[in-house]
């Protein structure tokens, strides 16, 4: 019998891709869907139209943390699935 945790694989490992660049366009249509879709991360890629909601949920986070870091008003998280209008600070939410 082969005990737990030993050689036991989860399946096909996928190789990581490195990370191509937002054009600034791709960038201008994020922000704009953002603001239509507060982290719906699916309806944003949607707009976007040339990444996938993964790729567009890492630049999401990413782009929150370099505003946050800017002292620039960040949406707070909602909902799971249900995007909100409603702008606060770092600062606020403490």
């Amino acid at each position: 019998p082969k005990r737990a945790g030993l050689g036991v694989t989860r399946g096909p490992q996928k190789k990581r891709t490195p990370g191509v660049r937002w054009a600034p366009d791709e960038h201008e249509r994020f922000v704009t869907a953002f603001t239509l879709y507060p982290r719906q991360w699916t309806k944003i890629a949607g707009h976007v139209r040339t990444k996938t909601p993964l790729q567009t949920r890492s630049h999401g986070q990413n782009y929150l943390k370099r505003l946050a870091r800017m002292g620039e008003e960040v949406p707070p998280p909602g909902k799971r699935g249900r995007g909100q209008n409603v702008l606060w600070t770092p600062d606020e939410h403490e």
